[in-house]
């Protein structure tokens, strides 16, 4: 997974311990999904009369953050990801492009029943910066005009539907010997078939540690091996022709839906009390 879904996933999994009463680690600058990252502050975001935005800080790092949504009462946050899906061109290739492959955001409700949803965005301050933290990232909560029922966490189904996936694409790739990409779906087909034993994954600490269950962290290790989208010399960056193409093409678009479904559940796992997990 990319770097700005990799801190959601791990804001979301460090929030909800937090908000059980776990003990986490200090988030900024420990954490690795905050690795070049110069500060994350949050704000929310409201509109004036004449319809220009305005923000009001609410917290200048993730830990303070933290402690915010526990004094408004948050009992946990939930990570959630809405396709895109332009005309022409699918989530799985557009997310190669700033902004594109889905819209990713963290929902919260407090306990005034008030929801919102947080998010993000990354700008380049510095290129030049010290230790190479040459990001600055804001959260901006909106309200959200219609709150919606939390669909059950499938987090078994996740897990079988993206392997699924990965057999048919590591199988295409391995047709049409694709090189580094087909040891990368191997490598994710081999962390579940383990369930948990063996990770590959660059992040270990996308949650405290007794925050998720080992299905869960497993699933999450997979999907950051087995993200191939976006980037240079990315997967997108292949090109067939014919019958070759279609298949392409299905196999690429069942793993991005696979992906990003299991990254939001295995995320969402690290709140809910009713988990579906064999």
């Amino acid at each position: 997974m990319n770097g700005p879904i990799a801190q959601l996933v791990a804001l979301t999994c460090h929030a909800n311990a937090f908000l059980r009463g776990q003990r986490i680690p200090e988030f900024l600058p420990n954490n690795s999904t905050c690795r070049f990252c110069n500060w994350i502050k949050f704000f929310s975001v409201s509109r004036t009369l004449f319809g220009k935005a305005r923000q009001a800080e609410v917290a200048t790092t993730p830990d303070g953050w933290f402690e915010c949504l526990k004094a408004d009462g948050v009992p946990e946050v939930r990570l959630s990801c809405t396709p895109q899906n332009e005309p022409g061109i699918p989530d799985g290739m557009s997310a190669a492009f700033v902004g594109g492959g889905g819209t990713w955001s963290m929902k919260v409700t407090d306990g005034k029943g008030e929801t919102g949803v947080w998010l993000s965005k990354w700008e380049v301050w510095n290129q030049d910066a010290p230790d190479r933290r040459i990001w600055r990232v804001s959260y901006g909560r909106v309200p959200e005009r219609q709150s919606r029922s939390e669909p059950f966490i499938d987090l078994g189904g996740a897990v079988a539907r993206l392997r699924v996936a990965l057999q048919d694409i590591y199988t295409f790739s391995d047709k049409h010997d694709c090189g580094g990409f087909t040891i990368f779906f191997a490598r994710a087909l081999k962390t579940l078939d383990s369930r948990g034993s063996t990770l590959h994954g660059y992040h270990g600490d996308l949650a405290p540690d007794g925050c998720l269950l080992p299905l869960a962290r497993c699933l999450l290790d997979a999907c950051q091996t087995a993200w191939v989208f976006g980037g240079t010399r990315s997967w997108n960056d292949l090109v067939f022709k014919g019958p070759d193409r279609a298949e392409y093409d299905r196999v690429s678009e069942a793993l991005f839906s696979a992906l990003n479904e299991a990254v939001y559940t295995g995320a969402n796992s690290s709140c809910a009390s009713r988990i579906n997990c064999p």
